[in-house]
């Protein structure tokens, strides 16, 4: 079935573990679709899916065949090519979670078939739908950016060990930089660790866009702490985006100051050093705004149904998935020019077409 406004669609999730089996959680209480069942080769996932969510499961996804309209594609990286043509293939609209696939010419297969098919792709970069970052979008103009500042950071959970903490985490502010920034990167730079398997666990990358704007990105799941916050630098405001306790914090000048009316550094010393007391009250002016916070699965989730069922846009498209990625991939491969202990990863061959 495709845009057929009359049905509701009837969908799958490929994939069992623990992100799978949060996408059928949330799709099986859906009221716009029927989620027909989860798919997983493996007997203990499938065990679980049904003993805690009660749901159906098959072991081979290619059963799916004309049972259903659209399939979640939740499995390791490395499958999301093979499972996702296949869905294609046989006329099965896709949402597959990110990264679109563990390559760019894996994404521009996936991506020109569901084009000549005529079929929804959609790729799960679910922090498009975070409310922190739509409420920040609104009050920012893209074009008077210059500088971007994302950490994103957390403890080894032993969960998404096929890849590497780039496509792991860093996609995530990957995606959103460029979903922003109105230029293309001109140049990329990476400093990076692998500790405690074969793929990187911490990574620092610097991009420098053709506009002039730079971001600086840090991703790490070798830390004691969880931190998810971006800072985004314009003309004359400082927006910072704290994704873990859902705040925007917006600081800037007051006008005078703003104007160059008043500077601290002409003041005499003792009321220069009396300014760290009022720098927030007659100096800055900052705001923090905490929008109601919401399930950015289920909202990913009903834009991908509104979709299948009415041929409408979606946020992210599978050519914006393509384009994170190829940015990822510039940023693996700028990890091997910066190697300067044993510590710091090889080029990643994983990569080659």
């Amino acid at each position: 079935m495709t845009n057929n406004p009359f049905s509701k669609p009837r969908v799958a999730v490929v994939g069992g573990g623990h992100l799978g089996r949060i996408h059928a959680k949330l799709l099986a209480t859906n009221p716009d679709c029927d989620l027909i069942c989860v798919a997983d080769p493996d007997a203990n996932s499938r065990q679980l899916v049904s003993s805690q969510l009660g749901l159906a499961t098959v072991a081979d996804y290619q059963s799916l065949a004309g049972l259903v309209d659209g399939v979640v594609i939740a499995t390791p990286t490395f499958l999301h090519h093979e499972v996702g043509m296949w869905c294609l293939n046989n006329g099965i609209h896709c949402f597959i979670e990110k990264p679109i696939a563990t390559n760019s010419t894996e994404a521009k297969q996936l991506v020109d078939q569901a084009n000549a098919k005529g079929l929804t792709l959609q790729i799960g970069h679910v922090e498009r739908f975070n409310p922190v970052w739509t409420a920040a979008k609104r009050t920012i103009d893209s074009h008077a950016i210059r500088y971007i500042e994302a950490t994103r950071e957390g403890c080894y959970t032993g969960r998404s060990t096929d890849i590497g903490i780039v496509l792991d985490l860093m996609i995530h502010d990957i995606d959103l930089v460029l979903s922003i920034v109105p230029s293309s990167v001109e140049r990329v730079s990476a400093f990076g660790w692998t500790v405690l398997g074969q793929h990187e666990d911490m990574a620092v990358a610097q991009l420098v866009f053709r506009n002039g704007t730079m971001a600086q990105l840090r991703a790490s799941r070798v830390s004691e702490s969880m931190n998810r916050c971006m800072q985004i630098g314009c003309d004359t405001e400082l927006t910072r985006i704290d994704f873990a306790q859902g705040t925007v914090t917006r600081t800037r000048p007051h006008d005078d100051v703003l104007e160059g009316k008043r500077l601290a550094d002409k003041l005499p010393p003792m009321e220069r050093a009396k300014v760290k007391d009022v720098l927030f009250s007659e100096w800055l002016h900052k705001t923090e705004d905490k929008p109601a916070a919401a399930n950015a699965i289920a909202m990913e989730h009903d834009e991908w149904l509104q979709a299948i069922r009415y041929g409408r846009d979606v946020t992210v498209p599978g050519i914006m998935g393509a384009q994170a990625l190829k940015t990822a991939e510039q940023i693996i491969d700028a990890l091997s020019t910066s190697r300067s202990g044993a510590f710091v990863i090889p080029a990643a061959d994983r990569f080659a077409a």
